[in-house]
Formats: structure tokens, C-alpha cells, sequence
């Protein structure tokens, strides 16, 4: 068989490999696309590349962490002579598989699709739903603590300038760290029935939290209640973190200015959104699905998970009642993901878990 056939024997593969994950972005896709269009709000072919540019923008950065990984565990645990050689050769059978390299660039289109496609439903947010339901979350919030804001408890415990801080950073490593993971699982071998498992619980984890619940339960969050007319009740959170800004490298507060300035001069990329938290979902996700590769890997990412829970609060970014949605949207959309795969490939994602490399 010469190369040519062989690179299409390899691809035919991969896309039937992936039909059940193409067909659900295809579905994302047209949705998006058809409301967008009727509702006359789209984003702009900048905005759809930027989303994709500032994933590619973090690759060769992501690439040299595992390197480094690698390196690391070669000189300090494995104790390799020859830890140079043994890299190259691992970096040359892993570009040398073609359908490994094939499936992986497949996934990652498909991702990239899953983020337009969310990035376009995002934007109807506030068109198909006004921000109603603030003042809901703010009293269940307090119901659920016992009279208390969330942020006055975790401020009590938490609040010197330097745990904001972290909390601050934890939060903006939440992209480089979805995206990192998310390129991993990409490449990871293509008969993975748990990689499969992620990527389309990845999917379901923003369509159905981040675009339908979302919208369903619209709600801007403690940073824009007051923006929203409904009073000071966060009067004193956000003037805690003014405070902290002016002593303290914290950049939550121009993020939050810059996104109500797009929302109020109607911009083409809406970024507010509360309910359900995302980056709750997300991280929570990841955590599940790290947890079945690595069980040190699922630790750290279940602290990571605990850390942006806790930083949405003391953020003002989200009610404590948005992180616990997000989190129960993620354990549903592993378990849903988890009964496609067994019902399309007729096999339990465990069986796999030796081989994941």
C-alpha cells in the first residue's frame, strides 16, 4: 500500500471513529448558526479566529511543559542514563503515528467548533433572556448558608490580599489549564473510549450549562448587581477588592469593567454570564476525567476544581449557588457521555484505562 493510500485508510478510520462526536458538533453548530442568524447577533470572523488563535497562541507553551515533565521524570524517577535519546525516540514514535497525529488534529477541530459554536449561543444570552434572576440566586444563596453571603464567610476566612491574589491567578490559569487538558485528551490514542468520553462530555458540559441552562436561568452575577438596579447588596465585596487592587496585582476588577463596557455598547463577543459557573463546570470536569488517567493528576486538578469554586465566590464572579450547578452539569455530562459511548461503541470506557499514553 503506498503512502497516499495509507494516509487515507488511516483518516477513513479516524472520521468513523468520530462520527458520534462529529454529528453532536454538527447539531451545536447548526443550532447556533441558525439562531444567531434569526436573532440578527453573531460574532464576527475576528472574534471566532481570536477564540482559536489564543488556543494555537498556548501550544508550544503546553508543549513544553510535557517536555519538561518528561525530562524530569526521566532524571529524577526512571533514573534514565540515556534520558535525551529515550525522549527523542518517544517524540518520533508519537509524531510517526499517523493515526494517532490524524485523530488528534480531527479532535481538535471539532473543539474548536465546540467553542465557536458556544461563543455564538453565549451572545443571545441577554436577547433571549434578561438578566432575571440574580435576586433568585442571591436569597438562595443565603438560604443555603444560613443567612449569610457566601462571600462574607469565605472573606472571613480567606481575605488577606495575597490569598485574593492567588485566587485571582488560579483563575486566569483556568484557560491555559482547560486548554492544556483538552489538547492532551485530543491526542491521546484514538481507540480511548475514555478520551472519547471527555471530549463529548466536553461538549455537553457547554451546550447544555454553558448555553441552555445559562440562558434558561440568565443572571449576571454579584460583580453587575448593582449595574443591574437591584441595590448594594455587594457593595461591600466589591469595594474589598477596589481596595486590594490598589495594593495588590489583582486584574479581576478591569476584566469586569472591560466585559460590562462590551455588554452596555453592545459589542460582538457578550462574556457575562453567572449561572451555571463554567469555569466550575469545566474544571470539574476535568478533574473526573484526570482522576481515571492519573490519580495524582486527579488530585491536583480536584484542588484546582476546589480553588476556583472558592475564587468565583471571593471574585464576585458568581454566586456559591452557580459553582454547585456547575459542578452537578458536569457529573451529569460525564455519566450521559459515558452512556453514548457505551451505547454507540458497545464497551465501557474503563477497559481502556492501561492504555492511555
Amino acid at each position: 500500500m503506498n503512502r497516499v493510500s495509507a494516509v487515507q485508510l488511516s483518516l477513513m478510520q479516524v472520521l468513523r471513529r468520530h462520527l458520534l462526536l462529529a454529528g453532536l458538533v454538527v447539531i451545536y453548530g447548526l443550532i447556533a448558526k441558525w439562531l444567531s442568524q434569526y436573532h440578527d447577533v453573531s460574532i464576527h470572523e475576528e472574534k471566532a479566529g481570536g477564540l482559536f488563535n489564543s488556543f494555537l497562541v498556548n501550544v508550544p507553551i503546553m508543549v513544553f511543559f510535557v517536555l519538561l515533565f518528561r525530562l524530569l521524570q526521566l532524571t529524577y524517577v526512571e533514573r534514565d542514563p540515556d534520558r535525551i535519546g529515550t525522549m527523542k525516540a518517544e517524540v518520533l514514535a508519537f509524531v510517526g503515528d499517523r493515526t494517532r497525529m490524524i485523530a488528534g488534529i480531527v479532535s481538535v477541530l471539532l473543539m474548536a467548533g465546540t467553542l465557536v459554536a458556544f461563543a455564538q449561543l453565549k451572545n443571545l444570552i441577554p436577547v433571549l433572556q434578561p438578566y432575571v434572576w440574580d435576586e433568585y440566586f442571591m436569597q438562595l444563596d443565603k438560604t443555603l448558608h444560613f443567612g449569610q453571603h457566601p462571600y462574607q464567610l469565605l472573606h472571613a476566612l480567606l481575605g488577606w490580599e495575597h490569598i485574593i491574589t492567588f485566587f485571582t491567578g488560579i483563575y486566569n490559569f483556568w484557560l491555559f489549564m482547560m486548554y492544556f487538558v483538552l489538547l492532551g485528551a485530543c491526542f491521546m490514542r484514538p481507540d480511548s473510549l475514555l478520551r472519547m468520553q471527555f471530549l463529548i462530555a466536553f461538549l455537553l458540559t457547554w451546550a447544555i450549562g454553558g448555553n441552555l441552562v445559562a440562558t434558561a436561568f440568565s443572571s449576571a452575577g454579584p460583580v453587575y448587581y448593582s449595574n443591574l438596579g437591584l441595590g448594594d447588596t455587594y457593595a461591600g465585596l466589591m469595594s474589598m477588592l477596589e481596595s486590594h487592587a490598589a495594593s495588590a496585582p489583582i486584574t479581576v476588577i478591569d476584566t469586569q469593567n472591560l466585559l460590562w463596557s462590551w455588554h452596555t455598547q453592545d459589542q460582538a463577543l457578550n462574556g457575562i454570564s453567572a449561572f451555571p459557573s463554567m469555569h466550575v463546570a469545566s474544571s470539574v470536569l476535568m478533574a473526573i476525567f484526570l482522576r481515571r488517567v492519573s490519580r495524582v493528576l486527579g488530585l491536583c486538578a480536584t484542588i484546582f476544581a476546589v480553588g476556583i469554586m472558592f475564587g468565583s465566590v471571593l471574585l464576585a464572579w458568581h454566586y456559591a449557588v452557580d459553582g454547585y450547578a456547575g459542578a452537578v452539569i458536569a457529573v451529569a455530562a460525564w455519566i450521559a457521555a459515558g452512556w453514548l459511548v457505551r451505547l454507540v461503541y458497545g464497551e465501557r470506557p474503563a477497559h481502556l484505562i492501561e492504555r492511555q499514553a
